[in-house]
């Protein structure tokens, strides 16, 4: 008899995986036959987190980034995301947890879902204190509005989301390899040089399909933590 009274749905992952991470990751990632949402999962995050910029870029006729930015940073992002799943995987094996890699690659997508709440609730206060989304400027442009301190506070948003990310992405170690907790946040915390690492190989690989591009993928990236 399985151990859970209902399945859980995509709804329920955008809060459970934050209210009971355990419990939600035992059941995506063991009770279930095979990991469940990661395509809407990733949908889903691309709607949330890159689609709305893209609209207000649209909307507002902005020019596009010359020099293949764009696509160097996707490039960077999808190279990162496939060396990180393959280095976990052969780290989580070397230290005898034999996990599936589309385990591992659902444990990271549950990760980044923790992000979606949060951005939704930064959009909704964004709109309702500045009567726009301030936030869509700042991501397509770089400028912040003057006196707009809520977009002041991203960078608080962006440690709030890694940090219950990182929650998630524990309880996911420790559902795969029902290890105790304090053995899960040892392994989490090892996969932190792992993703350093699988991200310097996605923009070195970016940078030699369009050249020039690493300063300034580097600059973006770390204008989300100091805006200012």
């Amino acid at each position: 008899m399985k151990s859970y009274q209902r399945k859980v749905g995509l709804l329920d992952l955008l809060t459970s995986s934050i209210l009971d991470k355990e419990g939600t990751m035992r059941h995506l990632l063991v009770e279930r036959p095979y990991p469940p949402y990661i395509i809407s999962s990733c949908l889903a995050l691309f709607s949330v987190l890159v689609l709305p910029s893209l609209i207000y870029q649209y909307q507002n006729e902005l020019p596009t980034p010359e020099g293949g930015l764009i696509y160097a940073l996707l490039t960077t992002l999808a190279i990162s995301f496939v060396f990180f799943v393959i280095s976990t995987t052969i780290m989580l094996r070397i230290l005898g947890i034999s996990a599936a890699i589309i385990k591992v690659i659902a444990a990271i997508m549950y990760s980044l879902v923790a992000a979606i709440p949060i951005m939704l609730g930064y959009y909704i206060a964004n709109y309702a204190i500045n009567g726009e989304l301030t936030i869509l400027s700042f991501l397509c442009t770089g400028q912040i509005s003057e006196g707009d301190w809520l977009t002041g506070l991203f960078p608080l948003l962006i440690y709030t989301a890694m940090a219950l990310g990182f929650l998630v992405f524990v309880g996911a170690i420790r559902a795969i390899g029902k290890t105790p907790t304090i053995t899960a946040y040892l392994l989490a915390l090892l996969c932190i040089p792992l993703l350093i690492g699988s991200f310097i190989v996605g923009i070195t690989c970016a940078e030699a399909l369009y050249p020039d591009t690493s300063l300034r993928i580097g600059t973006f990236f770390s204008s989300l933590f100091e805006v200012s």
